[in-house]
């Protein structure tokens, strides 16, 4: 007959075991059912591959977004803002300020960082976003440099730091890049109107 230390033995020994064999199969078992998933997945998209389908330009967005947080924490004047925004030429649009191009096209909005996104004489907020949807607008370039002449214009009157999307500080080099992407923007477009 076992005693009670060889029975405890008996016991943890097959828990661990239990525990080994479990390790060991545990990433077999869910590799293959990754891979079953994952080639599920492929065959329902080659399915509906067409190599000729092209994405209807105004599906596709390249949103550039520029935050300008104040610089001490504090909430932003509500009614000095809306006035800098308008004396800049915006226009009030339900609570968003539109700038417009020379061709009185959209060339981009400023809104509130915080839900709803309106800015209103009650409005209390740290920050405000720039948003331009490089896809859209009619000349990516100059309303593109527009926007970032306008967003240190309104950082210095308002004490605000420009900030990406990401909210860390805005740098010559992502500037750099938003600039030649929005000059390859506008040349596919120039391509596409000169094939029609």
């Amino acid at each position: 007959m076992l005693t009670n230390s060889e029975v405890f033995l008996v016991c943890i020994s097959f828990f661990f075991i239990l525990i080994i064999g479990y390790l060991y199969f545990r990433s077999s078992f869910t590799r293959r059912e990754l891979f079953e998933v994952i080639s599920e997945s492929n065959q329902f998209e080659d399915n509906f591959k067409d190599d000729n389908f092209k994405e209807p330009k105004e599906d596709r967005q390249e949103l550039v977004i520029f935050c300008l947080k104040s610089m001490d924490g504090n909430d932003f004047d509500s009614n000095q803002l809306i006035s800098l925004m308008t004396n800049l030429g915006a226009k009030n649009c339900d609570g968003f300020f539109v700038f417009y191009d020379h061709e009185d096209a959209e060339a981009f909005r400023i809104a509130n960082l915080l839900n709803p996104g309106v800015i209103k004489e009650d409005t209390s907020t740290k920050a405000i976003v720039m948003v331009i949807d490089l896809m859209k607008v009619k000349y990516p370039i100059k309303s593109f440099d527009k926007m970032i002449s306008m967003s240190h214009l309104i950082a210095e009157k308002i004490e605000a730091v420009i900030c990406d999307e990401k909210m860390q500080p805005l740098s010559v080099q992502l500037i750099q890049h938003l600039q030649t992407k929005a000059q390859e923007i506008e040349y596919s477009n120039n391509l596409s109107v000169k094939a029609i």
